[in-house]
C-alpha cells in the first residue's frame, strides 16, 4: 500500500500507534488513547481506526475499542518514520535525509525538553528569548507533522545553538551541537 493513500490523519493515527506499541503486534492499546493523543473526538478516532482496520494496517482486538499494528502497518509505518531506535543516548546526529526517523526524533524531543526546562535560568534578553521560542514553535510544529523535515529542525537548531551558545550553560550547547552533527 502506498503512504500517499493514507489520509495525514491516518499517517499520525498509524505513527501514534506504532510508537505507543513499539511496533510490537502482541500489544494492543485504546484506539480513543491514540486518538486522544492527536485531538480527535472518541467518533473520529473511531472512523479513523475502522479505515486502517479495512486496509488491513490495524487489528480489532476487543470489541470495547482494543486495537494493535499488523506486520502491515509496522512495515508502513517504518518507511515513513524509519525503524524504532532501541537506545536514544547522546550519540544521536539528526541525518541528512529528508525526514526525521524515529531516532532522530526521540533525541530531538529529549533535547527540546531540556531546552524548554532550562529557559528560565539561561539569562537570556527578550529578543534572544523571543528568537528562542520562535524556533521551538517551528519545531514544535515539525513533531505534530507526520513528515517532520530534517532540514527546518535543523536549522531551528543551529539558531537555537546560536542563542544559547552566549550563555553559561554550556552542557545544553553541546547537546544540541551534537545532535546537529556540528
Amino acid at each position: 500500500m502506498a503512504n500517499t493513500e493514507l489520509s495525514e490523519t491516518g499517517q499520525q493515527f498509524m505513527i501514534q500507534l506504532f510508537e505507543q506499541t513499539r511496533g510490537d503486534q502482541s500489544l494492543q492499546v485504546s484506539m480513543y488513547d491514540i486518538g486522544g493523543l492527536l485531538g480527535l473526538e472518541r467518533d473520529a478516532a473511531s472512523r479513523v481506526s475502522q479505515e486502517l482496520i479495512g486496509l488491513q494496517m490495524v487489528e480489532i482486538r476487543t470489541l470495547s475499542g482494543g486495537i494493535g499494528i499488523s506486520a502491515a502497518g509496522s512495515e508502513m509505518v517504518q518507511g515513513l518514520i524509519g525503524p524504532l531506535a532501541e537506545n536514544v543516548g547522546e550519540s544521536v546526529k539528526l541525518g541528512s535525509q529528508p525526514l526525521l526517523n524515529t531516532a532522530g526524533r526521540q533525541a530531538l524531543e529529549q533535547v527540546v525538553s531540556e531546552i524548554k526546562d532550562k529557559t528560565g535560568t539561561l539569562g537570556l534578553d527578550f529578543d534572544s528569548l523571543s528568537e528562542l521560542m520562535a524556533d521551538l514553535k517551528s519545531i514544535d510544529a515539525q513533531l505534530g507533522s507526520s513528515r517532520p523535515k530534517t532540514a527546518i529542525i535543523k536549522a531551528c537548531l543551529h539558531s537555537i545553538s546560536g542563542v544559547v551558545k552566549g550563555t553559561i550553560n554550556t552542557s545544553l550547547y553541546g547537546r544540541i551541537s551534537r545532535l546537529v552533527g556540528d
